[in-house]
C-alpha cells in the first residue's frame, strides 16, 4: 500500500482540492500523510476519513517543541484531529526565517511518502517540493497557475485533480 503524501497550505484548506483528494486516497486504498496541522491537512484528513471502507490510515507528521519534563511536546494545535497515526518527531516546522538547508520535518514529510502530492502553499511546501525533487520523489503539484512560484523548473504542475489521479495510478500500476 503506497503512502500518498499531501502537502500545503497550513492556513488555507483549498477544499475544491483537498477534499476529493482525501476522499479519492481513501478510496484507492492508499495511506495518507501530511503535515497533521491546520489549512489543506486538516481538510484533506478529515476528508480521508470520512471514508468509511477506507483500508489506509491517516498519517500525520507532528512537529514539536521542548518541554523540560517531557523531552518534546506537540506544538499547540497538532495533531489535528483526523490524524489515525500521529508521529512526533523532534524536529520543527519550516521556520520563515530558517535557511533552505536547516534540518525540519518537512525531510519526514517527503523521504516517508512514497509520492508526493504538492496543493498551493508558502514556503514550507516550495522546501518540500524541492526536497521531493532532490530525493527523486514521484512529485506532481496541483493548482491554479502561478501557485507554485519558485519550484524548480522541471517539476509537473497541473491544473486538475484528474491529472494527480492519472499520475497516481499510472506509478502504483508499476509497483
Amino acid at each position: 500500500m503506497a503512502i500518498i503524501g499531501v502537502m500545503g497550505s497550513g492556513a488555507n484548506e483549498w477544499p475544491a482540492l483537498s477534499e476529493p483528494l482525501g476522499i479519492w486516497i481513501a478510496r484507492h486504498g492508499f495511506d495518507l500523510l501530511t503535515g497533521a496541522g491546520q489549512g489543506l491537512m486538516l481538510s484533506t484528513a478529515r476528508s480521508f476519513t470520512a471514508v468509511r471502507e477506507r483500508t489506509g490510515r491517516s498519517i500525520g507528521i507532528v512537529p514539536s517543541e521542548p518541554h523540560p519534563l517531557f523531552g518534546f511536546v506537540p506544538i499547540a494545535g497538532y495533531p489535528n484531529p483526523f490524524i489515525d497515526l500521529p508521529i512526533l518527531t523532534p524536529l520543527p516546522r519550516k521556520e520563515s526565517g530558517a535557511p533552505d538547508g536547516a534540518l525540519n520535518r518537512n525531510y519526514v514529510n517527503v523521504l516517508t511518502s512514497d509520492i508526493v502530492i504538492a496543493l498551493p502553499g508558502g514556503r514550507g511546501t516550495l522546501d518540500e517540493i524541492r526536497l521531493a525533487t532532490r530525493f527523486a520523489k514521484p512529485l506532481i503539484c496541483v493548482g491554479p497557475h502561478g501557485a507554485f512560484e519558485g519550484a524548480p523548473g522541471d517539476t509537473r504542475i497541473v491544473s486538475e485533480l484528474k491529472e494527480v489521479f492519472a499520475f497516481i495510478e499510472d506509478l502504483t500500476a508499476m509497483a
